[in-house]
């Protein structure tokens, strides 16, 4: 299984534990069908954005001799401003000069987490910076001109499948479920049911046929 070794520096150790189990749970979904997995690093990691590269996507870029280009996809936890937050990416191909330490961007495109395109630019006038210039080029320069690995490496089918799962670890946990308490039917109270009573032996008494008090009147003995 590939050896992960991310330096994540998170806000708060909820989102840390999420984050990282995303990736565990990445790499052992993907341990199951190792024969048609791929080996992605991710070279830059944080609070807000993932950057994901493909080594196997490096090309020579023709006619040059000496540089080479390649692809690397930044997940975002935000692509647009504004609340909520909305995960997407944006994928960049730059040219690395390795012999002069020199990387130049030469278009982008940025979707939205469903896939939808957001905006693509080409870069009209692309000029060479140090590669060194910032650590996430320098991360990348390092990827496609020496071979070395980012933060973390991960194994899956496709790039594809590591960014949904990286989008997906920003997600909010799911609330627990809330089981309401069981409803006790009230049991149905049954009158006790004694043996009759007899009239007493003393005195009956009669309906009043005026509304003054009953007239009682004692048995013969």
């Amino acid at each position: 299984m590939a050896r992960c070794a991310a330096f994540v520096y998170v806000l708060d150790m909820r989102r840390f534990a999420h984050l990282l189990g995303s990736l565990v749970c990445l790499i052992a979904a993907c341990a199951a069908t190792r024969a048609s997995a791929r080996t992605f690093y991710i070279i830059q990691s944080g609070p807000e954005a993932w950057t994901v590269m493909d080594p196997q996507g490096i090309e020579s870029v023709s006619g040059s001799g000496v540089l080479r280009q390649a692809w690397a996809v930044r997940v975002q936890r935000n692509i647009l401003t504004g609340n909520p937050p909305q995960p997407g990416y944006v994928r960049t191909l730059s040219e690395y000069d390795c012999d002069q330490s020199r990387v130049r961007w030469r278009e982008f495109s940025a979707y939205s987490r469903s896939g939808s395109a957001l905006i693509s630019k080409r870069n009209p006038n692309p000029e060479w910076g140090p590669a060194t210039e910032a650590g996430e080029s320098y991360a990348a320069f390092k990827v496609v001109c020496q071979s070395v690995g980012g933060d973390a490496v991960v194994s899956a089918d496709s790039i594809a499948k590591v960014v949904i799962s990286l989008m997906a670890s920003w997600d909010p946990p799911l609330p627990l479920a809330v089981v309401p308490p069981a409803k006790v039917a009230p049991s149905a109270t049954v009158p006790l049911k004694g043996p009759a009573k007899k009239p007493s032996s003393v005195a009956s008494v009669k309906a009043p046929a005026t509304k003054g008090p009953p007239v009682v009147r004692p048995k013969a003995p």
